[in-house]
């Protein structure tokens, strides 16, 4: 019987013990899905910010400008919520931005 390749990949990434790098990539994959609608009102806003890293319940945004670390600063709130929503637990207590150079 077939059976879906997203069943088996929880227990060989245990297995093979990389469980983290793999929430870490979903995580990440998550935010860029919710950028347009966390940042309505600012088009093409997944073009200038990118994430960067997810570690110990911390994101990690790379921003091409202060500009927009403000705007992530104050969507700070907006931001771990709707991923902790989308995750159905709490996955992000913290949230940092980084200049991308």
């Amino acid at each position: 019987m077939f059976q879906p390749f997203q069943k088996f990949l929880p227990r060989a990434a245990t297995r093979y013990g990389i469980s983290k790098e793999m929430e870490a990539a979903k995580i990440c994959r998550d935010f860029r899905k919710l950028t347009p609608e966390i940042f309505k009102g600012r088009p093409q806003a997944e073009d200038y910010i990118q994430p960067a890293s997810y570690k110990n319940k911390t994101l990690t945004l790379n921003v091409l400008s202060p500009a927009w670390a403000q705007e992530v600063v104050m969507r700070r709130p907006k931001i771990i919520e709707e991923m902790n929503k989308k995750a159905g637990r709490e996955i992000i207590k913290n949230l940092r931005t980084q200049l991308q150079s």
